[in-house]
């Protein structure tokens, strides 16, 4: 008997096993659906910050700040500069920069920054919030989109 009649054979049986083992797995994906909808659920609040005109704060719940994993990182004092976190940057449609502050709690201010220059993970500012502010280093894109009222978070 010829090699090839048995390994045609035993092609059929593992292509086979195959077929049944990616079919099985793919129903098995498909009973761990979540729930089409849960009660409504609203991520976050936006508020006119006092005494200023073009700014809002962004408040978000817990379950937001949560599902976000939110950070923080703070404004330092370094050779002359102060320095923020490179995670903690934003960029406008026009190229401006500018970070979140979060002055307390779950609540985020936007802040506009001028850079002086980029070194490694660390930005070195020429206009900034004060040293020791919170800035969010993790999170800051769906903070923006909060603001923005884009989705939920």
């Amino acid at each position: 008997m010829s090699w090839r009649p048995q390994l045609r054979r035993s092609g059929r049986r593992v292509t086979a096993a195959l077929a049944a083992l990616v079919a099985t797995a793919s129903l098995s994906a498909c009973t761990e659906v979540e729930p089409a909808e849960k009660e409504h659920y609203s991520p976050a609040t936006i508020s006119p910050v006092k005494g200023e005109d073009d700014l809002v704060s962004v408040t978000l719940t817990q379950e937001g700040a949560d599902r976000i994993e939110i950070a923080t990182g703070e404004v330092r004092q370094r050779t002359g500069h102060k320095v923020i976190p490179y995670a903690a940057l934003l960029y406008e449609n026009d190229g401006s920069a500018f970070v979140y502050t979060n002055p307390r709690g779950l609540t985020y201010v936007r802040a506009h920054i001028e850079i002086d220059r980029v070194a490694g993970d660390r930005v070195l500012l020429k206009e900034g919030p004060r040293v020791g502010t919170k800035v969010v280093t993790t999170g800051a894109p769906q903070v923006h989109g909060a603001e923005l009222e884009y989705g939920e978070y």
